[in-house]
């Protein structure tokens, strides 16, 4: 197996990461303005007021990029750890776990000194615990991306381009299902059908073959995807803007939507037909690129943070407060950017030490209960991170009334699904058998307890039916996974 430091890095594709960050941190702290008032402290988001700037989103959503770099990654990592599943998985969760459990230790301390000090209004603190957690939903989808990664590499290599063709027609359909139809719920799906579709994309990148394209086929997947962008946005009643504007009763990425589809394949498609004079100019500023790429995850959580921050240091001294989208709020953006960056660089200063860059390291076992063990952990962890996405971080014992798929969620119900997945996962990689299956019985029997006390209708941590089946759920397939290690040790 070749070292990591062997293998040729792709410059374009590092590029790519930088910039899609770059992009999701810009956008960001120009699209928000705080609000800060005697009384309160809050945020509006300019795509809600200036209307006329939401066909940028058209160049500004780069999830679907986001995804694409990150199926060109996993497919290089794969197989830098010969293919060995739980090798590729430690290796990929170790890189984003360390520093996000670093971000959440620090803002769940923060969200209960909030909870429990009269901090006087406005509460900048407040505010912040309860948007410092904006990035989750991204790391939290990735996370479990990450964890299907292997298979969904043996449907690539078994179709091709058609496992992608089916997810985009499988995308449609459930379009056509959820809104033409009426059908509640199935636009979920597009969850996993959307975001694969980018993330298979890389892998057609990663093998070559959208290398081998013609430069004439890729303008015209790249022609086809923004044609499809102006026909359902026009005639087939999606909403212009490709990312959720609060107040709009219609988002094209709460559930996904074609128009998701349709700016995959126009996104990737200008960033393949700009390929070679972009890696030409990548490789000339790999250094400064190689900075990036080394703090990209650290910089991708902490930029909310960095801009609430900035607005505590800033209004009190004086900062206009100008209504958004006027005159004097566009000429201020500039320094909002400036404002928040020097304090994202002193963050990044600060916490850049916990992006960890794993080497290949081999698995510790081979037992299909390993993989079992694997999954539960993944699953806690990854619904923790969705759910920190949804309730942030502020009031963590309070009830919120806040909600993952129906499923009602506190800051400190995904403290515990978080420890209970980090628990599982350490145990993994770290222990022996046999602590491994106490980990596992222990997190099990907690999370069935959970289950039959919601059911029952006794509800403690903010727990609804919903998620009292989910951990009835997960606390059975752990009870399984224990048994099916017992049975394949003896076999």
């Amino acid at each position: 197996m070749q070292a990591p430091d062997q293998i040729e890095r792709d410059a374009w594709i590092d590029l790519l990461r930088v910039a899609s960050v770059a992009v999701v941190v810009i956008g960001h702290w120009v699209t928000t303005t705080v609000i800060w008032e005697d009384d309160r402290i809050g945020i509006e988001n300019a795509l809600s007021v200036v209307r006329g700037s939401h066909i940028s989103t058209w160049l500004i959503q780069v999830m679907p990029v986001m995804f694409f770099v990150g199926g060109f990654s996993n497919y290089k990592s794969y197989d830098r750890h010969d293919r060995a599943y739980l090798g590729f998985l430690r290796s990929r969760l170790a890189r984003l776990l360390a520093p996000t459990l670093v971000f959440v230790g620090i803002w769940t301390v923060i969200g209960f000194v909030a909870q429990v000090s009269d901090l006087g209004l406005p509460n900048i603190v407040d505010r912040a615990a309860d948007l410092a957690a904006l990035p989750f939903w991204f790391l939290g989808l990735y996370l479990f991306v990450v964890a299907l990664a292997p298979m969904m590499l043996q449907l690539h290599r078994r179709f091709g381009s058609r496992a992608a063709g089916a997810m985009a027609g499988g995308a449609a359909l459930v379009d056509l299902v959820h809104h033409g139809l009426g059908v509640p719920h199935i636009g979920y799906l597009n969850f996993a059908l959307v975001w694969l579709l980018a993330h298979q994309i890389g892998f057609l990148y990663a093998d070559g073959s959208l290398v081998r394209l013609s430069q004439r086929a890729v303008l015209a997947a790249t022609a086809a995807g923004l044609a499809m962008l102006v026909l359902l946005t026009t005639v087939g009643g999606y909403p212009v803007s490709l990312v959720g504007v609060p107040g709009d009763e219609r988002w094209n990425t709460n559930p996904p939507s074609l128009a998701l589809v349709a700016l995959t394949c126009w996104l990737i498609g200008l960033a393949l037909l700009a390929r070679e004079p972009l890696q030409r100019s990548a490789r000339r500023w790999q250094p400064w690129i190689a900075l990036g790429n080394a703090s990209v995850l650290t910089v991708f959580l902490w930029h909310v943070s960095a801009l609430a921050i900035a607005a505590a240091v800033v209004y009190p001294l004086g900062m206009p407060r100008p209504g958004t989208g006027t005159a004097e709020w566009w000429i201020l953006r500039p320094v909002w950017i400036v404002a928040a960056g020097v304090v994202l660089l002193l963050l990044v200063a600060l916490f850049q030490r916990f992006e960890v860059h794993p080497k290949p390291h081999p698995a510790t076992s081979a037992l299909r209960s390993s993989a079992g063990i694997a999954a539960v952990g993944v699953v806690l962890t990854g619904f923790a991170i969705l759910g920190f996405g949804v309730t942030g971080f502020n009031r963590p014992t309070a009830r919120l009334g806040e909600d993952l798929l129906g499923l009602e969620l506190t800051p400190v119900l995904n403290l515990l699904h978080l420890c209970g997945g980090i628990l599982l996962l350490i145990a993994l990689y770290s222990w022996p058998m046999r602590r491994r299956r106490l980990g596992l019985w222990i997190v099990s029997v907690f999370l069935l307890g959970l289950g039959w006390l919601g059911v029952g209708g006794v509800e403690l941590l903010g727990t609804n039916s919903g998620i009292a089946l989910v951990h009835a759920a997960i606390g059975v397939v752990g009870l399984g996974v224990l048994l099916s290690s017992r049975l394949e040790e003896r076999r």
